[in-house]
């Protein structure tokens, strides 16, 4: 809070140690404590001298801040992401859970402007193996996100549209990056949703922008990612042997690429590539489908490779937009700046703000609903519209947060 009244005379040293308390992330280990042991900051405003309520709240802040560190620390060290502690932030709400005890060192008010404030420092021993058991299932969910995979196939001529009980290369994918562990959407999911628009189905891939139906029905599905395929199957000559021999053998190539798209946020797409797979048999309908396994299976491989090494990535720089009314001018101008103190939320871009409705752009490490849990976990803390204003969740959903402010 204080780094936006201090000064800028005052001289380094004494301002990175005024700073290091006052951050509301303020949280440090001490070598003479073990590792699961966490001294943090803690501060709340004293709303119409209710000192209790105040304090309680400066607990909850600092213990946050304690859970801030460790889980930060962990997920970088896990992971390998650059901002471990904005990516733990679906783990914020559960602070209570993972502080095993908590000793109070010291207490102080001071004011901000004219607002009396209260600041604990707060010692926290954290229940460790509890909190790395989050961080692991955290990581499996942010970092494993769930697929829909729709693949348009021609083998032999013969076309095999998405979503077709059918088509082979489809469920070849499926199963193959299932076999890799991911999560993949159950394909009567999307065949469900397909039957309401047949159409969907004849829709060119290669044409999949922002905007096409195709998106939308792999997010009512509730994948994060969609995987988009086309593959076409030739038959080859006959393979001769050294010395002009023709074998029994007969063989086929499928051929065609494939795109990783991400489906919240922006929709940026962020993999592609293209395979050939090779197939031989007896008959040629069994060499073909040979051929089809095979390109499923390259394809598999690169695509769970590629969503592996980008995907933490675009979840450190995810896009939100933020829509809400119910702000006048100076109020929204202070939401923004407690957006950027008190939330993972790392930039914003003002695309409108006007009283009845406000739209900005934020940066956040997580997808929607996380940045919505962090919202509404801070909301009764941080944010200085507490005095006269309650924040309402509205809705959650596609990359979109939706809120509404109301007077008390």
């Amino acid at each position: 809070m204080l780094k936006r009244i201090l000064p800028s005379l005052i001289p380094g040293t004494f301002l990175l140690l005024i700073l290091s308390c006052a951050s509301p992330a303020g949280a440090e280990k001490t070598e003479n404590l073990p590792d699961n042991v966490v001294t943090a900051m803690g501060e709340a405003p004293i709303y119409q001298g209710d000192l209790a309520l105040a304090r309680n709240k400066a607990l909850k802040d600092a213990k946050l801040n304690a859970i801030r560190k460790l889980v930060g620390e962990q997920i970088t060290e896990k992971s390998g992401v650059s901002d471990g502690q904005s990516l733990g932030s679906k783990l914020y709400g559960k602070t209570d859970s993972f502080v095993k005890k908590y000793e109070i060192i010291s207490e102080s008010t001071w004011k901000l402007d004219t607002q009396d404030m209260i600041r604990l420092n707060v010692r926290c021993e954290v229940e460790a193996t509890k909190l790395s058991t989050a961080v692991d299932a955290l990581l499996d969910d942010v970092g494993n996100p769930r697929i829909a995979v729709l693949v348009q196939s021609t083998i032999q001529g013969r076309s095999y549209p998405i979503g077709s009980a059918t088509n082979i290369a489809e469920a070849e994918l499926i199963e193959k990056l299932r076999n890799k562990g991911n999560k993949v959407v159950d394909s009567s999911q999307l065949t469900a949703l397909l039957k309401k628009n047949p159409a969907l189905a004849k829709l060119d891939l290669n044409s999949v922008e922002e905007g096409s139906p195709l998106l939308s029905l792999a997010q009512e599905s509730g994948a994060e990612v969609l995987i988009i395929g086309r593959v076409e199957t030739v038959d080859q000559k006959p393979i001769v042997l050294p010395g002009g021999k023709k074998t029994d053998f007969l063989s086929a190539a499928a051929t065609g690429p494939y795109r990783i798209i991400q489906l919240w946020g922006d929709g940026k797409i962020f993999g592609s590539g293209s395979h050939e797979g090779r197939g031989a048999d007896i008959t040629q309908e069994v060499s073909r489908e040979q051929a089809t396994k095979d390109w499923a299976k390259l394809v598999s491989e690169k695509v769970a490779k590629q969503i592996k090494d980008e995907w933490f990535k675009l979840t450190e720089q995810n896009t939100v937009i933020l829509k809400f009314k119910g702000l006048e001018l100076e109020d929204a101008i202070n939401f923004k700046n407690d957006l950027s103190e008190y939330t993972s939320v790392k930039q914003i871009n003002d695309r409108k703000t006007d009283v009845n409705n406000s739209e900005w752009e934020l940066t956040y490490p997580g997808k929607e609903t996380m940045f919505a849990e962090e919202l509404m976990y801070k909301k009764d803390s941080s944010f200085r519209f507490l005095s006269k204003k309650v924040l309402n969740m509205k809705s959650s959903k596609r990359g979109v947060v939706e809120i509404e402010f109301k007077n008390k």
